[in-house]
């Protein structure tokens, strides 16, 4: 009996889709690295175009580093604007409908930080810096002082500019998550899509960005089928009524999070590894999920939106268009396909190595 991967690279669209286009987006990531105005300007398909807001690649790319006192005065004002804003009469508390629950509660950092976590702002690559946390450091501290932190953690959350998180959120479930299609994707087009027909719905594949926007102010609004990567961020961690020590921002995560955690006597590497994390999505769209984006999208149709996402990230430069047309995909041979396996293997490695004698030469300056 045949494996589930062995008739995987038995169909030519699959193959195709995963090794030409994962070879061509690392390929690319590697040759051109991120686009020079990092995400400027990018198009849905079906939507008009958008100016990006608040990414992470423009606050970090700073050519000043903050320094330690400089980071604790920006800590202090964003709990003096959240102090205001708290004590507006106006404020809109959260609804009855919200229940924070403990699965957004995770104790990190050896058990010395209680993080409340906001989906959509840098919690996946939190989540590896975090875990496995036999890979966190500790400083030298004295056993009373180890023993009142992990009794008293301090606690904290990251938010990020609203109105990227929703494009984030669209692009990374709706757009390119086959898998949320027959829950978010079927939501929006049924809440928001008058006459739409029954494979419009049962798909939800096509939802486009205007669609979504209004499915969230409804869903907000009615209380209906709220989704935790769109809601409101002080109704997910109940900013108002929680005492928090730390604030952190997704577009000053780079250093926030360090010292967030050197505050409890722990040291992390916050390297990110790319590569895997493109390579997983690839895998998830056109492996696990491969029969739905045929049956839905079609998988060149599929191909372009991965193309549009990664440059959205500044994964590839803006003005870079995806090399390869429909014909070229489904006509590929076999030994090519096998040379682009190969180039994306050598790709892969290259990173891998690149991100380790980066975070080698950071650790040597400290």
């Amino acid at each position: 009996m045949k494996s589930q991967l062995e008739r995987f690279l038995q169909s030519r669209q699959g193959i195709t889709a995963v090794l030409l286009v994962t070879g061509i987006a690392l390929m690319s990531l590697f040759l051109f690295g991120q686009g020079t105005s990092g995400i400027t300007m990018f198009q849905i398909p079906h939507v008009v175009e958008f100016k990006h807001v608040g990414s992470v690649q423009a606050e970090s790319s700073r050519s000043q580093v903050a320094t330690p006192s400089e980071i604790v005065e920006r800590f202090e004002k964003r709990q003096q604007r959240l102090r205001s804003v708290c004590s507006r009469p106006e404020y809109r508390r959260p609804d009855l409908g919200v229940v924070i629950n403990d699965f957004r509660f995770l104790y990190v950092a050896l058990h010395r930080l209680h993080w409340c976590k906001i989906a959509k702002v840098g919690t996946t690559f939190m989540k590896s810096k975090f875990f496995p946390q036999t890979r966190l450091l500790s400083q030298d501290l004295d056993e009373e002082r180890q023993n009142y932190l992990f009794d008293h953690p301090k606690s904290f959350y990251f938010v990020r500019d609203p109105y990227s998180r929703l494009i984030s959120g669209f692009l990374d479930k709706v757009m390119t998550s086959p898998d949320r299609w027959g829950d978010i994707g079927r939501h929006v087009i049924s809440s928001q899509r008058k006459d739409a027909s029954r494979y419009e719905i049962d798909c939800g594949s096509d939802a486009t960005f205007l669609e979504f926007f209004k499915y969230v102010i409804w869903a907000e609004t009615t209380n209906k089928t709220r989704n935790i990567h769109f809601m409101p961020m002080h109704d997910l961690c109940d900013v108002c009524k929680r005492n928090y020590d730390f604030i952190g921002h997704l577009e000053t995560i780079r250093e926030d999070l360090p010292y967030i955690v050197n505050s409890v006597g722990v040291v992390m590497d916050l390297s990110e590894n790319t590569t895997k994390s493109i390579v997983n999505k690839f895998e998830n769209i056109f492996f696990k999920n491969r029969n739905l984006v045929k049956a839905c999208l079609g998988i060149y149709p599929m191909m372009k939106r991965m193309w549009w996402s990664l440059q959205a990230r500044g994964l590839i430069a803006d003005t870079m268009p995806l090399p390869a047309s429909k014909s070229e995909v489904l006509a590929a041979s076999w030994e090519q396909l096998a040379k682009g396996a190969q180039s994306c293997q050598q790709v892969i490695s290259s990173l891998n190595t690149n991100s380790f004698r980066e975070t080698e030469k950071a650790a040597s300056k400290d």
